[in-house]
């Protein structure tokens, strides 16, 4: 037996549930996760860039975090 820590694939829909996220909030995460910018988030996402950061809003108010790096962080163990 191997036990080893969950990815980031195992995690976010696990915190999607204990938190409340929506869908669209999961993607905004998967892409933080990916490592792009906001920017970035925006255009693959056909967002503007103030819905994504309020997307992140959404995210940090929901799962408790202050920042993008706290969030990636815990979703990155």
């Amino acid at each position: 037996m191997t036990i080893q820590s969950a990815s980031s694939d195992v995690l976010l829909p696990a915190a999607a549930v204990l938190y409340g996220i929506t869908s669209r909030e999961q993607e905004v995460i998967r892409r933080a996760l990916d490592g792009l910018a906001v920017k970035q988030i925006a255009r693959s996402l056909n967002l503007s860039l103030h819905t994504v950061n309020d997307h992140f809003k959404a995210i940090y108010r929901k799962t408790g975090v202050n920042s993008r790096e706290e969030l990636v962080s815990s979703l990155s163990r």
